[in-house]
C-alpha cells in the first residue's frame, strides 16, 4: 500500500476535495522548516485557518511583483545563475525595468527569486477528457518572437505541472510537496501518466528508477533528460464515483494508490441544532433520502452532506432543494418522476397540489383532436414541477414514515 499516493472517492458533495486540502496542509506542515501546528488546529476544528494556510502554501510569493517579464526571467534562469541576476552591474537598469520601476533591495530580490524556486508547495490540476501527457509532463508548444525580419515562429519545450513540481521537490528536500489531482477519473489516466505509473510507486522514488523525458535534452551530451520522482512529493486525488465506478479503474492505478472512501455524513456537528435553526432535522432528512437512493440506485448516487452546510434559515434550505437537490435527482433518475417521488416519500399517482415538494400540472385533455389519441401515450405519465412554496411540514413528511 502506498503512503505517498491517495485517492479520496465517493458520491458528489461528500467533501472529497476538502479532505484532500486538509491532507495536503497536514503533509506540508510536517516539513521540518514549516512552522504550522496542524494537529492543534485540526483538534480545534479551525478549518478556516487550514483553508488560509492552504492558500499560502499553493501561491507563489513572487506573484506580488506585477510583471510577466520577471516571472519568465526567473523561471528560465538556472539556480547557479540566480546570484548573477541579483548582483548584476546592470541591476539598476534591468531589474528596475522588469519590476515596472518598483525599487527592491538587492537582498530582497534575491530572497524572492529563491522563494520562486521553492514555492508553491501545493499544486492543483483537474483532469478532463482532453487532458494529455503533454499537458501533465512536457510537450512542444509554438511561440512567436519579434525579430528584425518580422515575426518568427519557434517550437519550444513546455514543462507540465508534474515535471515542474518534481524538479521543485527534488531541489528542496527539506520541504514536502503535494500535487492534488481533482476528478482524476475524468481523464484518460493511462495515457496521461504513461510510464510515470512505475515512477510514482513508493519504492521507485528518489532515483531508484528514472525515465527519459520525450523532448528535453541534456545541453552537454544531447541525451534525453531523466525524470525523477522524489520521496518528498505526495500525490492526492479525488474521484467522483458517479462518473465512473471504482470497479472500472485500471488495476495499475489501484495498486499504486491508497483509496479513502468519503461517504455522506448525516451526524455532523453542523446538523445537530438544525431543528431549532431552520425547522428541519437535517440529519434525519439526509439519512432517509440516502437510504431510499441506495435501494433504488446504489451507494454511489447518494446525496452528499456538503450541500447542507452553512444554512442560516429555511429559505437557504429551500434554495438548495430547488437549485441543487431536485435537479440532481432528475439527472440521477433521468426524469423518472416516479422514482423521484419515491425518494421524497410523495404520492405519484394522485399528488396533492397543496402538499409535498412536487406538484403535477393539470393535463389538457382537449389539446389534441380525437384522431390523434394514439399518439398521446406519453400523456399517461405524470410530469412534475417544484412547489416553490413548500414549508417545513412538507419536508418532515419526507423523513417521517
Amino acid at each position: 500500500m502506498s503512503e505517498l499516493n491517495k485517492i479520496f472517492f465517493g458520491p458528489v458533495g461528500t467533501g472529497k476535495t476538502r479532505q484532500a486540502i486538509i491532507e495536503a496542509v497536514k503533509i506540508v506542515s510536517q516539513s521540518s522548516k514549516i512552522d504550522f501546528k496542524f494537529d492543534e488546529i485540526e483538534k480545534e476544528k479551525d478549518y478556516d485557518r487550514i483553508e488560509e494556510e492552504f492558500k499560502s502554501f499553493s501561491e507563489t510569493p513572487l506573484l506580488n511583483i506585477n510583471s510577466k517579464d520577471i516571472m519568465k526571467e526567473i523561471r528560465d534562469t538556472p539556480s547557479d545563475r540566480i546570484e548573477k541576476i541579483v548582483n548584476n552591474e546592470d541591476y539598476e537598469g534591468r531589474l528596475k525595468y522588469l519590476t515596472k520601476n518598483n525599487r527592491f533591495d538587492a537582498i530582497e530580490v534575491k530572497k524572492k527569486i529563491l522563494e520562486y524556486k521553492i514555492f508553491p508547495f501545493i499544486e492543483i490540476v483537474t483532469f478532463h477528457p482532453s487532458y494529455s501527457y503533454q499537458d501533465f509532463v512536457e510537450g512542444i508548444t509554438v511561440e512567436t518572437k519579434e525579430t528584425e525580419n518580422g515575426n518568427e515562429i519557434t517550437y519550444v519545450v513546455k514543462d507540465g505541472i508534474f515535471k515542474k513540481i518534481c524538479e521543485r521537490a527534488e531541489s528542496n528536500q527539506d520541504y514536502n510537496y503535494v500535487l492534488i489531482i481533482d476528478e482524476i477519473n475524468r481523464g484518460d489516466i493511462s495515457s496521461i501518466f504513461g510510464e510515470l505509473f512505475t515512477l510514482i510507486e513508493d519504492d521507485k522514488r528518489d532515483g531508484a528508477l528514472r525515465v527519459n523525458l520525450p523532448y528535453s535534452k541534456n545541453e552537454d551530451t544531447g541525451n534525453p533528460k531523466k525524470l525523477v520522482v522524489p520521496k518528498n512529493l505526495y500525490i492526492l486525488a479525488t474521484m467522483n464515483t458517479v462518473d465512473k465506478s471504482i470497479a472500472l479503474l485500471d488495476v495499475a492505478l489501484r495498486r499504486r494508490f491508497n483509496f479513502i472512501e468519503c461517504m455522506p455524513d448525516s451526524g455532523l456537528d453542523e446538523f445537530k441544532n438544525s431543528k431549532e435553526k431552520i425547522d428541519i432535522d437535517l440529519s434525519q432528512f439526509l439519512e432517509t433520502i440516502n437510504k431510499r437512493i441506495r435501494i433504488l440506485k446504489n451507494e454511489h448516487y447518494q446525496i452528499g452532506h456538503s450541500y447542507f452546510l452553512k444554512l442560516e434559515n429555511f429559505d437557504d434550505f429551500k434554495k438548495v432543494i430547488i437549485t441543487k437537490i431536485i435537479p440532481l435527482l432528475q439527472e440521477y433518475f433521468y426524469d423518472d418522476w416516479k422514482s423521484i417521488c419515491a425518494v421524497l416519500n410523495q404520492p405519484y399517482d394522485s399528488p396533492n397540489k397543496e402538499k409535498g415538494i412536487l406538484k403535477a400540472p393539470e393535463k389538457e385533455d382537449k389539446l389534441f383532436l380525437d384522431e390523434f389519441n394514439d399518439l398521446k401515450e406519453y400523456s399517461e405519465e405524470s410530469i412534475f414541477e417544484i412547489r416553490e412554496n413548500f414549508e417545513p411540514k412538507d419536508i418532515e413528511e419526507v423523513y417521517t414514515y
